[in-house]
């Protein structure tokens, strides 16, 4: 009897147990359709991986090609008179600011890299650059490279003062107070050597920041202006700030920190050197 009650309980059994397998299936196979689309979304992934890199590429090609614009204009600038006309070097400049003004940051951060090693050359003015000078500089280079590097130190336009000082008056054209930071670092620098060389290069640096659309140039000159010891300094500061008391209406800023600005220049303006504001 009790066999028979077991098998008729095992008997009773298998119904219920057929009855539960059609929702494990369907519960494996909401399991497994998860794994299928994760799997297709990374199928998709990595479809998608791929595209970015024609857009990374396009942007390495578009910083190739600016880099080779601002070689060939500091080619023109580099090499104006000799091989390059004036009008050739005229447009070499207006192309640099042409790039400036339109490139992104990235561009520009290397634009004015490029244009603060130009101006990093002053430091050489002192310099006669001979044959036994690059003997010295470089005695591992080929003669011929050598007596080759006389000739450019010689005949090279942006080097020279009246290429370094185009080189300044460009940069105070370039907007943002970037340009105009590089501006008052080599006139930083530049003070502290006294020579003609150095008080041209730094009369230069004071007009390009009164061209200068940077509100950072303005305030600089305010500086300058306040503590110079020098009376020829300070007339040159004053005919930088003159540009920028035109200017001034025009400046995005508060109107109460304008006006500040407004009284500022004209304390300084119609000062005399060596008032009770400066002594």
């Amino acid at each position: 009897m009790k066999k028979d009650h077991a098998k008729e309980e095992k008997a009773s059994a298998k119904p219920e147990d057929a009855a539960v397998k059609p929702e494990a299936k369907a519960e494996a196979k909401d399991k497994i359709e998860p794994k299928a689309e994760s799997a297709g979304l990374k199928a998709e992934n990595a479809g998608a991986a791929p595209k970015e890199e024609p857009k990374e590429s396009l942007e390495h090609q578009e910083m190739s090609a600016k880099l080779k614009e601002m070689d060939a204009a500091m080619f023109a600038l580099r090499f104006y008179p000799v091989a390059v006309n004036a009008q050739s070097k005229d447009e070499a400049v207006k192309k640099l600011e042409k790039i400036y003004k339109e490139s992104n940051e990235t561009v520009r951060q290397m634009l004015l890299y490029m244009v603060h090693e130009n101006l990093a050359t002053s430091m050489d003015l002192k310099l006669i650059h001979t044959l036994e000078y690059f003997k010295m500089k470089n005695p591992g280079m080929d003669a011929s490279q050598q007596r080759m590097s006389v000739y450019r130190a010689i005949f090279n336009y942006n080097t020279s003062m009246e290429g370094l000082i185009e080189v300044i008056k460009m940069l105070g054209r370039f907007h943002g107070d970037d340009a105009a930071k590089v501006l008052t670092y080599h006139y930083s620098h530049l003070c502290s050597v006294e020579n003609e060389a150095t008080h041209l290069l730094r009369a230069a640096i004071l007009e390009a920041l009164g061209d200068s659309e940077s509100r950072y140039a303005l305030l600089t000159l305010l500086e300058y202006a306040r503590y110079t010891d020098s009376e020829r300094v300070f007339n040159r500061i004053v005919s930088a700030l003159l540009v920028w008391e035109e200017k001034l209406p025009k400046l995005k800023m508060p109107e109460k920190e304008k006006e500040q600005i407004r009284e500022k220049l004209k304390e300084i303006i119609t000062s005399e050197f060596g008032g009770s504001h400066y002594g």
